[in-house]
C-alpha cells in the first residue's frame, strides 16, 4: 500500500514541479516584455521631449518676448504691490 502512495506522491510532486517551472518561465517572459515596453516608452519620450518643448516655446515666442521686454524695462508683469505702510502714530 505504501508503494502505491509513494508513487502517487512522486507523480503529484513531479506535476507540481513541472507546473511551477512553467509558471516561473511565463512570469519571467511577461516581466521581460513589460520591461521592454517601459524601456521603449521611456526612450521614445526622452527622444521626442526636447522637440516638443522647443515647439511649445517657439509657439509662445510672442508672449515670451513681450514679458522679456517688460522685465528688462523694469516693469515686471506680475509684480506684487508694495506692502501698505502702517499709519504713523502721534
Amino acid at each position: 500500500m505504501t508503494d502505491g502512495n509513494d508513487s502517487m506522491f512522486a507523480q503529484l510532486s513531479k506535476k507540481i514541479d513541472d507546473q511551477a517551472r512553467f509558471t516561473r518561465g511565463v512570469n519571467i517572459i511577461c516581466t521581460l516584455a513589460i520591461l521592454g515596453v517601459m524601456f521603449y516608452t521611456l526612450t521614445s519620450i526622452v527622444s521626442t521631449l526636447p522637440d516638443l518643448v522647443l515647439a511649445t516655446f517657439m509657439g509662445n515666442m510672442e508672449k515670451v518676448a513681450a514679458e522679456w521686454r517688460l522685465i528688462e524695462g523694469g516693469r515686471a508683469p506680475h509684480r506684487m504691490p508694495p506692502p501698505a505702510q502702517p499709519p504713523a502714530s502721534k
